[in-house]
């Protein structure tokens, strides 16, 4: 037997602990880039505080900015067929992964503050879209398929971006703003195609191939936005819940407190200290006590719209939305509060909305006739 034959197949890869670190992330790159997105969202909900935050509003314009700039070098490298040599060809060499980082970052971000505004449905499932794109731009095939795509992510980063600045520095939410922000992100995207193309005669870059998915993005985000798919940010809801009594006071230094009367959960749930069940008498009037966050300096409405599930006609809307104000700037948010009067025993819900029909939140509760249990008080 020669000295060959006796060697083992199986000998491990060279380069000790990092060589076969290396070979097993190369195995299983797919689980790697999912771990690492999760852990990188975990991270920005921890580091991602106010949406409203003016460093960060100017560190989010400049990734998009940047974003924009390596988008056009790389395009400009690939139009050349050759790398660039020396020192700035050893820089070109890190551009897609610092492109992807920032636009990867910049999903991020965007993912946490739709998720801490979303409620209901069509926006849990415009979130499920959003992570599957932002799973995707981690991914190797993905990020093969060059310029197109990333013109695309970047068009939609423009009018993510825009859909919270333009409230934050206006100081109240309107419908026009993400119109504007959607009309802002198809001149974007056009924009930079005539760039594209006047600096790197790339007969390839075409509209058809350049423009067109992008403005088809920007269809699609217009048409979430009408049915009320798109989270309302920059407003998100930092509590909700239904109380019997809800009694405004002031402490001895004049500041306004919320005394909260409420019905507790049985003690079996104990994961939940109000109970998800009101119990009192047809006619009696729970009242829905909400903490909206809202940037500083914001003024704007909101809506509360009671809802009973009807056992014949589904969820139906219990007469006009009643309206309040709220006001920007407090970290734990805006407090106020809205009733209704209990009808036929079922399952009702408050949904808290804006003035332009999107929902910021919910709550869900059973009602039952009968004697009100014994209740307990909180002050807010």
């Amino acid at each position: 037997m020669s000295a060959d034959a006796a060697i083992s197949p199986t000998e491990p890869p060279s380069g000790g602990i990092t060589g076969r670190f290396k070979a097993f992330k190369e195995r299983h790159h797919i689980a790697f880039e999912v771990s690492f997105f999760f852990a990188g969202f975990l991270f920005d909900v921890v580091l991602l505080h106010r949406i409203d935050s003016t460093p960060l509003l100017i560190h989010q314009g400049l990734y998009l900015v940047l974003s924009a700039a390596l988008i056009f070098w790389d395009h400009r490298i690939l139009v050349a067929g050759k790398e660039p040599e020396g020192f700035v060809g050893k820089l070109a060499s890190y551009r897609l992964w610092v492109m992807h980082f920032f636009l990867g970052t910049l999903l991020n971000a965007f993912m946490v503050f739709y998720f801490r505004a979303s409620s209901g449905v069509l926006a849990f499932l415009f979130l499920v879209g959003l992570s599957v794109i932002i799973v995707a731009n981690e991914l190797p095939r993905f990020r093969a398929q060059g310029p197109i795509v990333r013109v695309m992510l970047l068009s939609f980063s423009m009018t993510s971006y825009l859909a919270y600045l333009l409230p934050v520095l206006w100081g109240s939410l309107h419908s026009w703003q993400y119109v504007l922000s959607v009309a802002f992100g198809c001149a974007g995207t056009y924009g930079l195609w005539k760039f594209f193309v006047r600096f790197t005669h790339d007969p390839n870059w075409t509209l058809r191939r350049a423009v067109a998915p992008g403005l088809a993005l920007q269809g699609v985000l217009l048409s979430l936005y009408l049915v009320g798919a798109i989270p309302p940010v920059p407003l998100s809801i930092k509590h909700i819940g239904i109380y019997t009594e809800v009694t405004p006071v002031k402490d001895a230094e004049g500041h306004r407190r919320y005394e909260l009367t409420y019905q507790p959960a049985p003690g079996w749930a104990f994961w939940r200290k109000q109970s998800d069940t009101y119990v009192g008498a047809v006619g009696s009037k729970p009242f829905a006590f909400v903490r909206i966050f809202a940037p500083a300096k914001f003024q704007d409405r909101v809506r509360f719209a009671w809802d009973y599930d009807d056992p014949n006609r589904g969820w139906t809307q219990r007469g006009t939305p009643w309206e309040t104000g709220v006001s920007g700037g407090g970290e734990e948010g805006f407090r106020t509060y809205g009733n209704s009067t209990m009808g036929k025993p079922g399952t009702y819900r408050v949904r808290v909305l804006t003035m332009d029909g999107r929902e910021i939140g919910r709550e869900t509760f059973t009602f039952e006739e009968g004697e009100p249990p014994a209740t307990e008080a909180e002050t807010d």
